[in-house]
């Protein structure tokens, strides 16, 4: 009898460890897909955020071409998902621009286009080259990962971004400024 007992008690000991397992199992889905959703949500706000900013930032320029401001209203509609270190550069790239350092936040933000053409690149066994931001930008139109008007921004902001890195005070006009900006945002979406 007690050998019977015994057994018994392990069974439903190994049941209780099995349940309890399962139920620690739902449990934790349950709370991932809560995370996941409440982050989904995060991100669009913050992504809402940076357009929001940028748009304030183009109607304090002057001279500022009415088809930029309708593409930002674009891409505003075709906000997607970035990534988690696209969203903490861009995070500089917004605080660089409420400090008034433009050029640095146009050197930021080169970076973050650089380093999605790199992840992209990575792929293709074509590319040949040494991974710069140039290579990169006419890899990218080559393979039409890009539109011609994408990549004349993109020369502008690695331009922009060239000064910042090798110059001493740089001085760039606004509406150049903006329009890289501009051209390298659309360029992280396009990207994605």
């Amino acid at each position: 009898m007690k050998l019977i007992n015994i057994l018994y008690l392990i069974i439903g000991a190994l049941v209780i460890v099995v349940l309890w397992f399962y139920y620690d199992k739902q449990e934790r889905a349950i709370k991932m897909d809560r995370i996941i959703r409440r982050l989904r949500k995060d991100n669009h706000e913050v992504k809402s955020a940076y357009l929001d900013l940028f748009e304030k930032y183009l109607n304090t320029q002057q001279n500022v071409d009415v088809g930029i401001i309708d593409e930002l209203h674009k891409l505003r509609r075709s906000v997607d998902k970035l990534d988690f270190y696209v969203h903490i550069e861009l995070e500089t790239v917004i605080t660089n621009l409420n400090e008034g350092k433009t050029t640095e936040a146009v050197r930021v933000l080169a970076k973050v286009v650089e380093n999605k053409l790199k992840e992209k690149v990575k792929k293709e066994e074509s590319f040949k080259g040494k991974p710069m931001l140039n290579n990169l930008l006419n890899f990218a139109i080559k393979n039409n990962w890009i539109s011609t008007r994408q990549y004349e921004n993109a020369i502008l902001l690695r331009d922009i971004r060239n000064k910042e890195s090798h110059e001493l005070i740089v001085q760039e006009d606004t509406k150049n400024l903006g329009l890289s900006i501009f051209g390298g945002i659309d360029l992280i979406y396009t990207l994605k």
